[in-house]
């Protein structure tokens, strides 16, 4: 029997169609947009409709939205009355939050050798955990930054783990005072550092050495893109979790990847990637002894026939995650 755990999503790109103009809804209709088009115009008023997120997740069921905080995002420009109506829709509506912080761009020098980058990305950080707690958010997830390919070897990597560390255990200590629960994510292989679990576990001891408990986030769609860098993936992939110790979990992101396209996130209800419902069930039982509170997930739409059916991708791959998770 799995124990219950609460599912939400990021909506990722899944939104976005409903926020451009009635012009601009004809022109991708008529191949003048793209996705990555609408995904650039419509992505900020998206994300800044808290209201909206939460109101569509507890159309699905769900009971929590983590909000995007890729970059670009609106959220460091919020005046009270915004904080103010987001708090009330999650009050409402029964609605938990949790908050995605940057990971491209000042986002990604959280491990930086450089200090002054390091540094000024533990600030950026630092603003935006303090908007996540003033919302409501209870948890908070950060990526480990990631360096050059001619960079990622050696010292180099004792000293990115150095950075990171130092970085995680002030963020760390921030989150906790501000009534959140950082995790830490495990990059894709395409950032060639910090992509096994073994990785962020390490750093996550070396955190939990100097008092401050953070939690890991363990995204097996990221650890699938091993995939594509010469490094073999079992037929059973959910089976890594088992290396993972008992008590790091509390919330986890879940996505699929398709390696021969190397296409990120794809619907998981299609079975397109490596993830079947098999290897769900699975995934769902050992999460749950590991002791996940939370699932998010992560899918998002490619192509033009998927945005204009995006109302039903939410609706069927919800429903098909119901039944495997509850």
């Amino acid at each position: 029997m799995v124990k219950q755990m609460r599912l939400g999503r990021d909506f990722t790109n899944f939104l976005y169609f409903d926020y451009l103009s009635e012009i601009e809804k004809r022109e991708f209709e008529s191949d003048k947009l793209t996705v990555a088009d609408i995904d650039a115009i419509a992505q900020l008023a998206a994300k800044a409709d808290i209201p909206g997120q939460v109101a569509v997740a507890k159309s699905l069921g769900l009971g929590h939205v983590e909000l995007d905080g890729a970059v670009p995002n609106p959220y460091l420009n919020f005046n009270n009355e915004q904080k103010r109506r987001a708090k009330e829709a999650v009050s409402a509506n029964g609605v938990s939050l949790s908050f995605h912080l940057p990971y491209t761009y000042v986002g990604a020098a959280i491990c930086s050798p450089e200090e002054y980058d390091r540094k000024a990305s533990v600030e950026l950080h630092k603003r935006y955990l303090a908007f996540a707690s003033e919302v409501g958010c209870t948890y908070a997830v950060i990526h480990p930054g990631f360096m050059p390919s001619y960079q990622a070897t050696g010292r180099y990597l004792e000293q990115a783990k150095a950075a990171l560390v130092r970085g995680l255990i002030e963020l760390g200590e921030f989150s906790s005072r501000n009534g959140i629960d950082l995790h830490l994510e495990n990059n894709t292989a395409f950032d060639y550092i910090f992509v096994e679990p073994a990785d962020i576990c390490g750093v996550i001891e070396e955190v939990e050495k100097s008092g401050i408990k953070i939690y890991f986030n363990f995204d097996i769609g990221h650890w699938l893109t091993r995939a594509n860098m010469g490094k073999s993936i079992p037929n059973q992939p959910e089976r890594i979790i088992e290396e993972i110790p008992d008590g790091m979990f509390k919330e986890l992101h879940l996505n699929d990847y398709i390696a021969g396209k190397k296409m990120f996130h794809p619907p998981l209800h299609e079975g397109v990637g490596m993830l079947r419902r098999k290897n769900l069930e699975r995934y769902a039982e050992l999460v749950s002894k590991k002791g996940a509170e939370l699932i998010v997930v992560e899918t998002a739409i490619r192509t033009k026939e998927q945005v204009m059916h995006r109302k039903e991708i939410l609706r069927e791959e919800t429903e098909y995650l119901q039944t495997i998770f509850r």
